[in-house]
């Protein structure tokens, strides 16, 4: 048997190539490290650095395309890359914008997204390690474009309140779940009437699990003139 301690890299042993291998013992709270403690992956012509508790779209093949969805052509002086993760969507803004702000929750994530951007050759990208809740409330200037990620649970009422006050021209909605991205679009959008002040510019599905019932959605909007 395996003594604890050494799980990790009696793994990598047993699995050459492997670039790195995170352990967590429950029973004594403790993680074992044996490598990098991340990966480099390259998508879109830039490299992400992501570690082992950071998120990253796991389909190779539809993440640039993924890319070029939701940022599209979008130029202008300033982006808000909300639940940015590691900066998938951030680096690619970076380019295109005079400055971006990254804003994510996860501590890990949010280390993997200053690195990233440090790195990205933007003109002023900027990390934010705060929640959407918490960052809209004490930001005060207009964004030409807003970037949403959130996780299944969509994103909660009162930053889409903040978010309709600060009226971005346009907003990029990705979701993994059909139920709170519909939630999430009546309070943008409106219901039948409409009367929201957003409308839909283009929507996008993407099959990021092939053969599963998972899509993941892309809701781009713009606001009405």
């Amino acid at each position: 048997a395996v003594q604890p301690g050494t799980l990790a890299s009696a793994l990598r042993n047993a699995i050459p190539g492997t670039e790195s291998i995170l352990v967590h013992d429950r029973r004594a709270d403790k993680f074992e490290l044996s490598g990098a403690g991340f990966l480099t992956y390259a998508a879109g012509g830039a490299e992400y650095r992501v570690g082992h508790l950071s998120f990253f779209q796991v389909n190779r093949f539809l993440v640039e395309k993924l890319i070029e969805a939701v940022t599209g052509e979008a130029r202008g002086r300033l982006a808000l890359d909300l639940f940015a993760g590691v900066g998938l969507f951030t680096v690619a803004l970076a380019g295109r914008f005079e400055r971006v702000i990254g804003v994510e929750s996860n501590l890990a994530a949010a280390k993997d997204l200053e690195m990233n951007l440090q790195s990205s050759g933007g003109t002023s990208p900027a990390c934010r390690h705060s929640t959407a809740e918490a960052f809209l409330p004490r930001w005060h200037e207009t964004p030409d474009l807003v970037v949403l990620d959130p996780p299944r649970a969509g994103v909660e009422s009162g930053t889409l309140a903040r978010l309709k006050k600060l009226a971005p021209g346009r907003i990029a909605y990705l979701s993994c779940d059909p139920a709170t991205l519909a939630r999430d679009l009546a309070v943008l959008v409106g219901g039948q009437e409409k009367t929201g002040p957003y409308e839909i510019n283009d929507i996008y599905l993407f099959d990021i699990f092939p053969q599963s019932y998972h899509m993941e959605a892309l809701v781009r909007l713009r606001r009405r003139p």
